[in-house]
């Protein structure tokens, strides 16, 4: 499981030791939690989510494979042929209806996602023609996007969950 707990306290312009004295703990500790060197409480965890006014799940992001791992979740796959005039569009489609994209090649684009509806998170998908710079590559995964690969050398695909659908 991965955090935001770093992200959340810069951006209220607070130091680590502002952060450990609201929660209570030592500035190692404050430390630890955002590295993800170790897990809060649950106690711990919802003192975290009162100090940053937010909730838990915004705070705390599961990884969709443990999940579906500790769930013995089943994956429905399917690919997609695409061109470069509607690759765009499919991606978006498939974005929405919480396909995540694992893979390309000519003319084809692969996609997984959780048989249980309920597990499905939709996705938003970003492809950039051209050269891509490594710090173009920085600005998109520092906000949020993975990179998924380059094709060619002349399309770049990214992909982010789509917090906006839920």
């Amino acid at each position: 499981m991965t955090n935001r707990i770093r992200e959340l306290r810069t951006e209220k312009g607070w130091s680590q030791a502002d952060l450990a004295e609201r929660l209570g703990v030592s500035r190692q500790t404050a430390n630890a939690l955002e590295a993800g060197r170790t897990d809060p409480s649950l106690s711990l965890a919802f003192r975290i989510s009162w100090v940053l006014g937010r909730p838990l799940e915004e705070i705390f992001l599961c990884n969709l494979e443990e999940k579906m791992s500790a769930l013995q979740a089943n994956w429905q796959y399917q690919d997609r042929i695409a061109t470069g005039f509607d690759e765009v569009g499919i991606l978006g489609e498939m974005g929405r209806e919480g396909w995540e994209m694992v893979g390309f090649g000519p003319f084809m684009l692969h996609f997984r996602r959780p048989e249980d509806a309920d597990l499905r998170e939709p996705w938003e998908y970003e492809r950039l023609s051209g050269i891509l710079g490594i710090q173009s590559r920085v600005d998109l995964e520092t906000q949020g996007w993975s990179y998924c690969g380059s094709w060619m050398g002349l399309f770049h695909y990214f992909k982010r969950p789509d917090r906006k659908v839920n």
